[in-house]
């Protein structure tokens, strides 16, 4: 029997990212081709773990928290700066190119929905940033020593622990 190409059983997918803080599961046009101009993922985030800061520069981002509470810091154009904290229940929007962290500060793990304006949306994570700039530059830019910048990890992709 062929399977259904209008269903799509994110919860029991495989992850694409498995590490101390969490897990993502996600849904998109490669693995749900009904999905055309959409992407939906599936985070788990451990208590206390944050998902790291990071861009999406060709999708706005649309998240909806099923179990949990986070702390979702943004910053956008001209200096703005928001930070707030979502329960289960709410949602909320974070705006193409927006840089952003979700924190989990609840009891318990944080699970949400994360849904894109893309079906294969990119990101780019403070890490992967970081680890294409030259240290000196970065030194300069942030008054610091290059050394710093140069000892940095780099290989911190998706989710931290805190």
């Amino acid at each position: 029997m062929q399977a259904n190409p209008f269903k799509f059983r994110l919860a029991a997918s495989h992850p694409q990212v498995d590490v101390l803080g969490g897990t993502i599961r996600e849904a998109k046009k490669l693995t749900f081709p009904a999905l055309s101009g959409l992407a939906i993922f599936l985070l788990d985030i451990k208590k206390g773990a944050v998902r790291i800061p990071h861009w999406h520069p060709d999708a706005n981002e649309l998240d909806y928290i099923l179990h949990g509470r986070a702390r979702i810091a943004m910053v956008g154009p001209d200096g703005i700066q928001e930070s707030f904290e979502v329960d289960a229940g709410d949602i909320s929007f974070i705006p193409q190119g927006w840089f952003h962290s979700i924190q989990n500060v609840g009891d318990g793990d944080l699970k949400m929905l994360v849904i894109f304006n893309n079906d294969s949306p990119n990101d780019i994570g403070i890490s992967a940033a970081f680890a294409g700039l030259d240290p000196a530059v970065l030194a300069e830019t942030l008054g610091a020593t290059p050394e710093i910048f140069a000892s940095l990890r780099k290989d911190v992709k998706f989710l931290a622990p805190q």
